[in-house]
């Protein structure tokens, strides 16, 4: 059997269109590309703008040891949205949720903990002021981190982009909560629930409907 013939106009199409590629990047060695615009974010943050007023009463295992461990574990959700992105090595849709809602517990623990140790500036004075003001502050300061994450996934194709943009939106609210940790006077848990943690929740979001978004355009 002759093999099928390939017309000259297409096969010469086809040979222009070839271009070189640069392979992909280690997972790791991504993950620390996204981790040091969240770096760069933490240290303008804290050094820029100061710590909450109460820093004093807070043991430094709980104020800079927790935003230390918080910033491992938006490393390890960046991680996760990377190695996620790569068709072929996508992670089981429980593994990711497991470690989603497993950093999330972390933070509210760490809030909570938080709270036991100083009450900061009370919930009741100014409350929407105050929460509004966290909701902008912790979306500013992901998005930085979010952009990078996103341009990673995307370059590598994704195969469900949409998680890969959820745990990279995850990953780069749980850097920015570290950030607020150090600098939010408000301790109530009310505050920390609906405005920190609804926006990790929100930021995840955002990051799958990009992906979702991106994978609409793609078809």
């Amino acid at each position: 059997m002759s093999a099928p013939h390939v017309p000259e106009e297409l096969m010469k199409a086809v040979m222009d269109d070839l271009r070189p590629i640069t392979p992909l990047a280690p997972v790791w060695r991504r993950t620390l590309c996204a981790l040091a615009v969240s770096a760069l974010v933490f240290a303008v943050a804290v050094l820029g703008f100061g710590l909450r007023s109460d820093i004093q009463n807070i043991p430094t295992w709980l104020g800079w040891g927790s935003s230390v461990i918080e910033f491992l574990a938006a490393a390890l959700l960046i991680g996760l949205a990377l190695r996620e992105s790569i068709p072929g090595r996508s992670i089981p849709l429980g593994s990711a949720l497991t470690a989603l809602v497993a950093c999330i517990t972390y933070q509210l623990t760490v809030g909570y903990v938080t709270w036991r140790f100083s009450s900061g500036v009370p919930w009741e004075d100014n409350p929407l002021a105050h929460g509004m003001g966290c909701m902008i502050s912790d979306t500013t300061l992901a998005i930085p981190t979010l952009l990078v994450t996103v341009w990673l996934i995307i370059r590598a194709f994704p195969t469900r982009a949409w998680m890969a943009g959820m745990l990279g939106g995850a990953g780069a609210a749980i850097a920015s909560d570290a950030i607020t940790h150090l600098r939010c006077p408000v301790s109530d848990m009310r505050h920390v629930l609906l405005w920190h943690t609804g926006a990790v929740v929100l930021i995840s979001a955002a990051g799958a409907l990009i992906g979702l978004v991106w994978d609409r355009r793609r078809i």
